[in-house]
């Protein structure tokens, strides 16, 4: 395919305005289609914790890991929920998740994400110097617990990263060194650590700031205007089909997050995805915290914005649903004010977004097969601030050359044929939400 003049970036979330910003940066004529207003909060690129954590960002199968004890994972309070109407649709995926659950496949998909996610800090620098306006905090991050031994594995659990020269602590912080650092924290906490290598956004702020910074270049930003179908024919796609017009392009990216494997499907390209739906809501405490903070053992994050902090967490399996499940909030919330003293003894703001979850953990970040001219990038799972800007660095260089760079060779979309020739692991352990 010779180099395309006119590219049609369908997503407006982080994943789909990366894409476009970087191949606008080309001298390439950009078209972004998107079903709701950019920045809308039914996007998911709205409202979730905003983490850029390259030294975090480790597959989420893994080594032992399995589903046990499944009558606790059908509760609503459960901190991994599978709605059980949804798990005959889920268990094709579940199976697959498994089969990566063992030490080699983590591995491989820990090195794959070091190396994708090593310019992530530069990278975000470089949109704010280019006059793209958003939130970023450089604050670092806290991991705290009740504990010293969940303290521990975490820290232990992030040790591969060392191996592609990021810094990580080499010791935990006792309580009273801890809440020196942290002093937001409650007496509950006594143990964690410390790291530098981690920022974050408000991730609205972010995706509109792109989405400015894309008009003022010239890109089309065609809100609004959900995709119904394709024009397609002889190997290519001519045009993206949406209620009110057709969108033509030589190339065209498919970058709608979750929503991207059912669009994909419609073009004959099959491949293993699911929404994990996750819950964030603010709260104002009386101090507001100075890091970013996981909280470990509730599996919940906290992220600092100003006057108020986002807590979000939990993993939800129930397809494609935004309904907001009040169970789920309240207890998410009753967990974390435990950790956090709080101004106020409520939470405003609560919102659900969804992972676009691949059962390796890893984006699909790839041309399509029998289709010349398409292009897929999705799969960021909890990874999307991170990975936005590098993946879509690297993607428009694919879109433009017609070369994979060899950055993207683990997220090849055709790495899921083979599955019939895995072994399952062979241990386990009782299942953590991410």
């Amino acid at each position: 395919m010779s180099s395309p003049k006119r590219v049609v970036v369908v997503g407006g979330g982080i994943a789909g305005l990366t894409c476009a910003y970087y191949l606008r940066r080309r001298g390439v004529e950009v078209v972004v289609v998107e079903g709701e207003r950019v920045g809308s909060p039914r996007a998911s690129s709205y409202g979730n914790g905003g983490w850029i954590c390259p030294a975090q960002a480790g597959p989420l199968p893994e080594p032992g890991l399995t589903i046990l004890g499944l009558r606790a994972l059908v509760r609503a309070d459960s901190a991994l929920y599978f709605r059980p109407s949804y798990l005959p649709r889920l268990l094709p995926w579940l199976t697959r998740f498994w089969t990566y659950c063992n030490q080699r496949d983590f591995d491989r998909g820990t090195a794959a994400l070091a190396a994708l996610g090593r310019r992530s800090f530069d990278l975000v620098d470089a949109l704010a110097g280019d006059g793209v306006d958003f939130e970023l905090y450089k604050l670092g991050f806290v991991c705290a617990t009740a504990d010293p031994v969940t303290a521990e594995k975490v820290l232990r659990g992030l040790q591969a990263m060392r191996l592609y020269g990021y810094r990580l602590p080499e010791r935990l912080l006792d309580a009273q060194e801890l809440h020196a650092l942290e002093p937001s924290l409650s007496p509950k906490v006594t143990a964690g650590f410390h790291m530098d290598e981690q920022w974050h956004v408000r991730a609205s702020s972010l995706v509109e700031g792109l989405a400015a910074r894309l008009r003022r270049d010239g890109v089309r930003i065609e809100e609004r205007k959900p995709v119904t179908g394709f024009d397609s024919g002889g190997g290519r796609l001519r045009a993206v089909r949406t209620p009110e017009g057709d969108y033509t392009g030589d190339a065209f990216v498919l970058a709608a997050g979750s929503w991207t494997q059912p669009l994909a499907g419609r073009l004959g390209i099959d491949f293993p995805m699911q929404p994990g739906k996750g819950y964030t809501f603010l709260i104002r405490p009386k101090t507001i915290p100075r890091h970013g903070i996981l909280f470990a053992d509730i599996h919940a994050g906290a992220t600092p914005l100003g006057d108020s902090v986002r807590i979000g967490g939990t993993m939800e399996f129930s397809g494609y649903d935004l309904g907001l499940d009040q169970r789920r909030i309240d207890n998410l919330f009753r967990l974390a004010r435990e950790y956090v003293e709080l101004e106020q003894p409520s939470y405003e703001e609560a919102w659900a977004g969804l992972r676009p979850l691949t059962p390796d953990g890893l984006p699909i970040l790839d041309c399509a097969p029998g289709l010349g001219n398409v292009f897929v990038a999705t799969g960021y799972s909890m990874l999307g601030m991170t990975l936005g800007a590098p993946a879509g660095e690297a993607m428009s260089e694919f879109v433009v050359s017609g070369e994979r760079p060899s950055v993207l060779d683990p997220f090849r979309i055709d790495r899921f044929r083979l599955l019939h020739r895995r072994r399952a692991p062979a241990t386990t352990a009782r299942a953590a939400a991410p």
